[in-house]
């Protein structure tokens, strides 16, 4: 079994606000004007949610933009490339990002 790995919150942060922006760049049409929150929850998450997502939001389009996240995110820290993107839906929220691998450490 591998070692954990360690994985700064702050850097990965700041790199994944940029990744964010510009993969919801990219998919525009299918998420028009909407506004999101970046977020972390450790260990299980990281990434967007959208409250009261506006328009129609296709299951296989937040799949794509969930799995556009994890690359572009991944690509600031190695530790992150082994994440399983994922989208769930409830209560009104949308939420878009991926589960870290197994055996990271949060460090803040």
């Amino acid at each position: 079994m591998a070692d954990p790995v360690s994985i700064s919150i702050k850097h990965v942060s700041a790199a994944a606000k940029s990744s964010v922006a510009k993969a919801l760049e990219h998919h525009k049409a299918a998420f028009p004007g909407q506004h999101y929150v970046f977020g972390f929850v450790p260990p299980w998450w990281l990434g967007i949610v959208i409250r009261d997502p506006e328009g129609k939001v296709t299951f296989a389009e937040a799949q794509k933009l969930a799995t556009e996240l994890q690359k572009s995110v991944a690509g600031t820290s190695p530790a992150l490339r082994g994440g399983k993107p994922g989208v769930v839906f409830g209560d009104g929220n949308l939420t878009i990002g991926f589960a870290p691998p197994e055996l990271i450490v949060i460090e803040e």
